[in-house]
């Protein structure tokens, strides 16, 4: 039976460390909403930012409905034989939505704010090494990001991500197994 969870969580909050330690210790697939979106954005030989990100998302829901990440996602989840499967990046409730119906687990993964724009900062990915903190706040307000913390509080688990990755890691072996 497939384990699929599902991470919501601010910019920073410590789902891709959470998705990269099950990827090794469990051998799990993996999975993010805005792969979809980056896949579009080199195809059309475009920078992916978050920006980008942001903007193409928000373009696509329009015309082709909120769910459309969602409806291509579950496809390839669907097709993927992997015992656990790990879907990063949720921002919606469709996306939420999803997870749920196929079974799986939503787990909301947040931190301070000053500590998630630090963590920013240190891996300046995505255009975001010389990103001020004010940038780092308006970047939170985007439409992309504004409804995470509502989905989040109806996620199955909640993990606050401000102390050790020890921690983090014990918190999600304990949801995983």
């Amino acid at each position: 039976m497939k384990k699929i969870i599902g991470l919501i969580g601010p910019i920073s909050s410590g789902k891709s460390i959470i998705s990269d330690y099950l990827i090794k210790k469990k051998n799990a697939s993996y999975y993010r909403f805005s792969d979809v979106l980056a896949d579009v954005l080199k195809r059309l030989h475009l920078e992916v930012t978050r920006e980008n990100l942001q903007s193409l998302g928000a373009a696509l829901r329009v015309p082709f409905g909120e769910s459309i990440l969602a409806d291509a996602l579950e496809k390839d989840v669907c097709a993927d034989e992997n015992e656990i499967i790990i879907i990063d990046g949720i921002r919606y409730s469709d996306e939420a939505d999803m997870i749920k119906k196929m079974g799986g687990t939503t787990v909301y993964v947040t931190a301070d704010e000053r500590t998630r724009y630090e963590r920013v900062k240190a891996r300046g990915t995505r255009g975001e090494k010389e990103l001020t903190y004010e940038q780092f706040q308006a970047n939170e307000m985007k439409e992309t990001e504004k409804n995470i913390k509502a989905v989040g509080e109806k996620a199955d688990y909640i993990i606050e991500n401000n102390s050790t990755l020890d921690e983090l890691m014990s918190k999600i072996n304990e949801i995983v197994d």
